[in-house]
């Protein structure tokens, strides 16, 4: 057998070890962005009997028969499909549903790991530790290249617009976050929404009420569910919007373990992920947050509701089509200074500039921005959450939020 590999990044290097696990020689990559391998331009499907995608690859204008093409998630499904498979996608939230969720099967005893979307890919996963549950985050770029798979339980944490420079609608957006419905095998969790209407065929769903009013129900500080609580006193974690993502990991857990009265010890010592909302440090009294995972404008609207006055907000990277005119109310509450930078802070300046209160002035590089905020602001907080990608600068959100977070902390030592 023949196989093509299309981007040679982490999924498409653990597809290279698992396939070679299975005795295929014959394997061939194509990457344009990395030296010593062939363009995906010069790739010929008719030369390949299988061809591994990687989630970031468009196959758009690639027109590569269907029958042909696998994922390294589906390659990895042949190792671990004897073992449990929680799936979370989502807009939003998914990254934190699926650490919250491994965490508290740890925290059960139950041999658990997180993987896929969020860092470390399934098969690495399987290499390295192959646990007996798998906590697995999956894009919607992931999920349009399955075809085989199977998730105990699921859940699609919200949908709101975001990719549509690839998706080019909004429906055909959610169309690819549903596919993870018809790959689970037990029940999917969907947060109540407007295009919960799609999901009436399946008897399986459970909808998540978002502003838990309902199912669940937060009640004060008892957070209620069917057989089980929670006193989110002791939940570290801060903004509603975590309650929510905390809701969405035990309803996970509680299908693959019942969960039954009090579980509050399970939550007590649960940590956020890193570039989520995170605080870095203070400096003369203002706190830097840091949420670079922050690639859409409905995740900053988040991030700025969980904020308050006076904020200081940076803005900028790659825009992906979002409509930025939509933090402006917010903005208008919250902040004080807004600061766009990156290939899309003209568009966002543009955007803003005669629909805000609230000062907003354009710089070119990010680094420009946080210096930016440390000399203007005095007070409060400024708040990292550029609603774009990182791909102008960057190669990912990882490493722009490192960036910031190192950038910030010698303006600590030294100043500007």
């Amino acid at each position: 057998m023949k196989v093509a590999i299309l981007g040679y990044g982490k999924s498409g290097q653990a597809a290279k070890r698992l396939l070679e696990i299975k005795g295929v020689q014959a394997i061939e990559i194509f990457d344009d962005k990395m030296d010593g391998f062939e363009g995906i331009k010069d790739f010929n499907y008719a030369e390949f009997d299988t061809v591994v995608v990687s989630p970031g690859i468009d196959l758009t204008n690639l027109e590569i028969p269907i029958e042909r093409i696998t994922s390294e998630l589906e390659i990895a499904f042949e190792f671990i499909k004897d073992r449990k498979i929680i799936g979370i996608t989502g807009t939003n939230g998914k990254s934190t549903v699926t650490f919250l969720t491994s965490q508290i099967l740890k925290n059960i005893g139950v041999n658990a790991e997180f993987c896929g979307n969020i860092g470390v890919t399934v098969g690495d996963t399987y290499l390295s530790k192959n646990p007996d549950v798998y906590v697995v985050e999956v894009s919607s770029f992931q999920l349009d290249l399955l075809k085989k798979f199977r998730f105990d339980t699921s859940a699609i944490t919200n949908i709101t617009p975001d990719h549509l420079d690839r998706y080019k609608s909004m429906d055909r957006y959610i169309l690819s976050k549903s596919r993870i419905v018809e790959f689970t095998e037990g029940v999917s969790f969907l947060e109540k929404g407007d295009w919960n209407g799609i999901f009436m065929k399946y008897e399986s769903v459970k909808y998540v009420d978002g502003k838990l009013k309902n199912y669940p129900l937060l009640n004060g500080n008892l957070l209620k569910f069917e057989d089980f609580h929670v006193d989110i006193d002791r939940y570290k974690l801060f903004g509603f919007h975590n309650i929510v993502n905390l809701s969405f990991a035990l309803l996970l857990t509680d299908q693959i373990f019942r969960l039954k009265g009090d579980v509050t010890k399970l939550v007590e010592n649960l940590t956020p992920l890193e570039h989520r909302c995170e605080f870095v440090t203070k400096i003369n009294g203002v706190r830097y947050i840091n949420d670079s995972k922050g690639t859409n404008v409905d995740s900053t609207l988040t991030a700025l509701k969980s904020s308050s006055y006076p904020t200081t907000l940076i803005l900028g990277g790659k825009d992906k089509d979002g409509d930025f005119t939509a933090l402006a109310d917010e903005i208008n509450r919250k902040a004080k200074l807004v600061i766009c930078c990156g290939a899309a802070g003209e568009k966002i300046y543009n955007a803003l500039k005669d629909i805000i209160k609230v000062e907003i002035v354009r710089v070119d590089l990010l680094k420009d921005a946080i210096s930016l905020a440390y000399r203007e602001t005095k007070e409060g907080t400024v708040l990292f959450s550029p609603a774009c990608a990182s791909f102008d600068e960057f190669n990912n959100f990882e490493e722009r939020g490192r960036f910031f977070k190192n950038y910030v902390n010698n303006l600590k030592v030294n100043g500007c």
